[in-house]
This record gives structure tokens, sequence and C-alpha cells, in this order.
């Protein structure tokens, strides 16, 4: 059972300067080691987010690395669905600057209550736009490695890809350090650390797409796993995982307003064996174009 994250307060106050540059506007959230806000750039003379390393961590080298490693890499990012990084400091207040995101994350706006409001022409959109800001992830030699509704910004039918905390630069035959991400998106070479490569972004987008689909349902259920003893001889006590081993239904079981045609894409986006999956997002997207196509003469814009 997975237990509830109380909500941590926010260490800044609206008002607060961070430097000569960046005022501080509103707390968006965070994470047990990080907080975003929005703050008033006036270099820039525009609202950013700032991501900003709480204090207690400010101390801890991996953790003011991961700042580094993350800002250095969405400055290499530019493209409409993909955030963008501005710089970043690890001086006081360690934090990285980027583009500040309107509107909701498609968690929020797809799978929290509001389903009904959407059909499946919006939830191919939103795939094919992570589709494209994932191809322009991959062609700068980077994985993003957890990709999911709550990492996709949604504002006015456009879908923007974010938060590049556990992206990894890539190269053929690499492994992972770790197995970081978030279990329901999981590829299972991402999970057991074995060699990755685009196809396992593509099923992390094939779960994001497939419960756009189904209206929430995942398409492999989570279960608990013993963790391995450790070199002291220390039990590992438990983990959740993918039960990869359960056969995944077309999501139209779920939700009989997704055509079939469109929920077998999603489903070969999900298969265990690497092989069997899309080897790119491109591969992902002419597939999904396709179906679409043959369903609802329906062509994607540019």
């Amino acid at each position: 059972m997975k237990r509830e994250r109380k909500e941590r307060a926010p260490i800044l106050e609206p008002g607060f300067w961070l430097d000569d540059d960046l005022r501080v506007i509103q707390h968006l959230g965070g994470s047990r080691k990080v907080d975003v806000y929005s703050c008033s750039s006036k270099r820039l003379d525009m609202l950013v987010s700032c991501k900003v390393l709480r204090p207690e961590y400010c101390i801890d080298f991996s953790a003011l690395d991961d700042i580094r490693i993350e800002g250095e890499l969405l400055l290499r990012l530019h493209h409409p669905n993909v955030v963008e990084g501005y710089g970043m400091e690890l001086e006081e207040y360690p934090r990285i600057i980027m583009e500040h995101l309107q509107g909701v994350t498609v968690e929020s706006a797809f799978l929290s209550g509001n389903f009904g409001a959407f059909d499946y022409l919006d939830a191919v959109d939103v795939a094919l736009d992570v589709a494209r800001g994932l191809t322009h992830v991959h062609q700068q030699g980077l994985l993003h490695l957890d990709v999911k509704p709550a990492n996709v910004m949604y504002h006015e039918g456009h879908a923007t890809l974010f938060d590049f905390s556990v992206a990894e630069e890539f190269s053929a035959g690499d492994t992972l350090r770790d197995d970081a991400g978030t279990t329901e998106y999981m590829a299972p070479e991402q999970t057991a650390r074995e060699e990755v490569g685009y196809y396992t972004d593509v099923f992390g987008l094939g779960v994001l797409f497939y419960r756009l689909l189904s209206g929430g349902a995942y398409p492999y259920p989570v279960m608990e796993v013993t963790k391995d003893t450790d070199d002291v001889g220390n039990s590992g006590g438990t983990k959740s995982r993918l039960d990869y081993g359960s056969l995944p239904v077309n999501p139209s079981v779920h939700n009989p307003n997704a055509p079939e045609e469109l929920g077998e894409i999603a489903l070969r986006a999900v298969q265990v064996d690497k092989s069997l999956r899309f080897a790119t997002p491109e591969e992902f997207s002419a597939a999904l174009e396709k179906a679409l196509k043959a369903v609802g003469g329906w062509s994607p814009g540019p």
C-alpha cells in the first residue's frame, strides 16, 4: 500500500527576492527535495518558473548535482512541445529557471473527474504533441524516462512535456544508473535497469495514451515484490512494480467511445517485448495518424 505524501509548506513567500532578478509570485507545487514557484524576471521581462532546492538538501552534493544536470539539459531543448530552460544557479537558493507553462497538467485536465469533457480526438492530439516533444528530446541525445500525464502541461489543446529530473544522456547500448521513474509508466527494461532506448520512452507515452483512451485505466496492474538482500544481509523489504505478465485489454473495453483501432496503437506501444514496441516516437505517430484516418478521416496538423 502506498503511503500518502504530506504536502510540505513552501519555504519562500510571495514577494521574496531570490536575487536581483527573480521575485517570487506564487508557490506552484513541488516534491520531497524541491519547490516550484512562479517568479517575475526583470532581466527577461516575463513570468518564469523556478525549481528551487529545499534548504535541507542544499548540503547534499548529489541533490545539487541533480539541479545542475537538469538545468544544463533544459538549455539544450528548444521545441514547442518541450519546456524551455533559461538557466540555473547553484549558490544561495539553488534553482533552475525555466519557461512558465500555462494551463494544467494532463492528469488534472483529463483524469481528475473531467474525462467526459474530452473525446478520443483530444487524446490523440495530446499523444501526438508528446511524441513530437520526445522526438526532439531524443535528437538531443537524451531520454526523458518519466513520461506521464502529471509531467505534461495542457493549455488550449496544446501539450508540453516537462520535468526532466530523471532524464539521462543516451547512446546505443546504455543501461540505467538506477530505476528512477514512476512505477505505472516504467518499461520492463527501465525497471530492471537493463539496456534502454527510445522505445523506453515510447512505453511511457503508450501508458499515457492508453489512460486517455480508457478513461484512466492502466494497462498493467501494480504488484509488490521483495527487494534483493543487500551485501551485508539486510532484507530489502518490498517495492512496487508492474505485473508485466498480465495481458492488457484494448482501452475500448473500458471506454466504448474509444475506437479499437486507436486502442491497438496504445497496446503496441506498451508491449513488454521491446522488439514488438514502436522503436521511436516517430513510428508511434505515423501509426497513430494512419489508424486515425482509417476510423474517421481526420488529418493531423503539422
